[in-house]
C-alpha cells in the first residue's frame, strides 16, 4: 500500500526524523560525510597488552580533538601487521588533531616508540552504512573472556 502524493497547495511536513535522512542522503551524496584513516603497525608481540592499554588510555584526548573512532585490527593467523583504522569528521580536524601538541605528546610515549608505524592512508566515506543498534548488541567489550560476567 502506497501513501497518496502529496498535494502541491499544503506546504511540507518537516520531521526531524525526515530531516536526519535526508541530511545523511546529502552528505552521502554529495561529498565525504567522514574520512577513515587507515595506517599498518607492526605491534612487536611483548608490546601487544601495553599498545592496546595505550590506545584506550588516549582515548579521551583523541575525542576532544574530534576523532569519531579507533579500531585495532589484527591478523587472525599467525605473523603479518596490525592495522589501526581511525574515523575522523573531516580533513580539517584530522590534520588539526596532527597539528597539535596533544598528539606530540601522545607520539613521544615509550609504547609509541616501540612499534613501527607505516603511512597513513585517508580514504573518504561517500557510501555505506554502519549498524549502530547492532554493533552494540554484538558488542565483545561488555564481558571480555578474561573477566567475570557479575559479582562473584
Amino acid at each position: 500500500m502506497t501513501s497518496p502524493p502529496p498535494r502541491p497547495d499544503l506546504p511540507h511536513q518537516y520531521t526531524p526524523a525526515r530531516h536526519q535522512r535526508r541530511y545523511c542522503h546529502d552528505r552521502l551524496t554529495r561529498g565525504a560525510a567522514v574520512i577513515v584513516c587507515l595506517r599498518t603497525v607492526a605491534v612487536p608481540p611483548e608490546w601487544r597488552d601495553r599498545y592496546l592499554a595505550w590506545i584506550a588510555a588516549g582515548r579521551a584526548i583523541r575525542q576532544q580533538h574530534g576523532i569519531l573512532a579507533e579500531l585495532v585490527c589484527e591478523p587472525v593467523g599467525r605473523g603479518g601487521d596490525t592495522v589501526v583504522i581511525t574515523m575522523w569528521p573531516s580533513h580539517e580536524v584530522f590534520d588539526a588533531w596532527i597539528a597539535t601538541p596533544h598528539r606530540d605528546a601522545l607520539t613521544k610515549s615509550e609504547v609509541h616508540q616501540a612499534v613501527t608505524y607505516r603511512p597513513i592512508t585517508r580514504y573518504e566515506v561517500t557510501g555505506g552504512y554502519l549498524n549502530l543498534p547492532g554493533l552494540t548488541a554484538h558488542d565483545p567489550s561488555r564481558n571480555p573472556p578474561d573477566m567475570p560476567e557479575g559479582p562473584s
